[in-house]
């Protein structure tokens, strides 16, 4: 089994412009490099600890609470816990096969097609 397998999730890449805020209202801007049903990559300067609850905002798509699954040379891997879609890749996949600069909207849910 191949590790992407094991994920359970196809990632699709994409370029969005991000904020990672802590629990003392530190603020960080990242850029979020891939999504998946339940998690998301994303790059930034910052040294976080694995386990540790941050909010990411996306400007266009608004606040998800993350956790801290995976960290590596300035890449995070976070897990989404809550947000007002807890699915991002639905934004990703209405871009199409290229990868997305912005998250785009589309009728109905593109995760049933």
């Amino acid at each position: 089994m191949v590790d992407q397998d094991k994920r359970g999730d196809n990632r699709l890449p994409v370029l969005w412009t991000g904020k990672l805020t802590t629990d003392d209202d530190r603020e960080f801007e990242c850029k979020v490099r891939d999504v998946s049903l339940a998690g998301t990559l994303i790059s930034t300067d910052a040294d976080f600890s694995l386990g540790e609850r941050l909010l990411l905002e996306i400007t266009e798509l608004g606040e998800f609470a993350v956790e801290v699954k995976w960290a590596g040379s300035e890449q995070l891997g976070l897990l989404i816990l809550a947000g007002p879609d807890l699915e991002l890749k639905k934004f990703a996949e209405g871009s199409g096969a290229t990868t997305s600069e912005k998250p785009v909207m589309v009728a109905g849910d593109p995760l049933t097609s």
